[in-house]
């Protein structure tokens, strides 16, 4: 398959599984290939979104230059596409796809490409948060001012987005964020089960029940998550993330 950054993919009996392991320009690009390809391939049925290591995507771990470099104005354009692309992406595929996240949780874009998934289950000490008013100095764009409403509405979205407020599993959970928080060695476990269930109903008839639940995150995404974007990426544009604070030392 092709290069994808830091992202391991693997394909067994249909299931495929993604594996992002850091964040860095190879591997934000490659988020949205491999979203990509798992909406053309065929061969793919149900797909499972991971981190290595068991960390997902967290801002730990990502290249400090990378992120740096982005602030700069001749980066600004491709950013902004690969930003898009993205959530295009992660949203419009049409196979089934399931967040497995494990402690620390799925923080800032870690969290954006989770909630962009039908499923979502996690190990009970994880967390979830948008940090990116206190993180990176920029509005949530990414993803967060579509995917968190669309989950939880405005007033409970508004408190973690305007806050930075962090949500435990369980109380994801309970305000319908996500659909499951389990013991962490209870997770593949939950998970494989999920995709067994998934794997026994029609393909098409499956596919074709998530595009058309997904109309609703689709027509949010043209009216309201192009121009969240676009507002970070003003800021990003205006170097207000250069140093982002998220990266600096107490």
């Amino acid at each position: 398959m092709s290069d994808y950054g830091k992202i391991d993919v693997n394909l067994e009996d249909g299931v495929f599984t993604i594996e992002i392991g850091g964040l860095d320009g190879d591997t934000h690009r490659g988020i949205s290939r491999v979203f990509r390809h798992a909406h053309e391939s065929e061969e793919v049925r149900v797909v499972v979104v991971t981190g290595r290591d068991r960390s997902f995507l967290n801002p730990t771990m990502y290249d400090v230059e990378w992120v740096a470099a982005s602030a700069e104005p001749a980066n600004m354009r491709r950013m902004f596409k690969e930003a898009e692309d993205i959530i295009r992406d992660s949203v419009g595929c049409e196979k089934p796809t399931i967040a497995k996240v494990f402690a620390p949780g799925a923080h800032s874009l870690g969290a954006s490409v989770a909630l962009a998934c039908d499923f979502v289950y996690a190990a009970d000490d994880a967390t979830f948060c948008d940090p990116h008013l206190s993180g990176f100095a920029v509005p949530p764009g990414d993803g967060g001012a579509l995917l968190w409403p669309s989950r939880i509405g405005l007033t409970r979205a508004r408190e973690f987005l305007m806050t930075d407020k962090v949500c435990t599993a369980q109380e994801a959970v309970d305000i319908g964020l996500i659909n499951r928080a389990v013991p962490a060695d209870e997770l593949d476990g939950k998970v494989a089960a999920l995709v067994e269930k998934l794997l026994s109903f029609d393909p098409f008839a499956l596919n074709l029940t998530k595009k058309w639940l997904n109309q609703y995150v689709q027509h949010d995404l043209n009216t309201v998550g192009l121009g969240a974007l676009a507002a970070e990426g003003i800021f990003l544009a205006q170097g207000s993330n250069a140093n982002p604070p998220i990266f600096q030392k107490d």
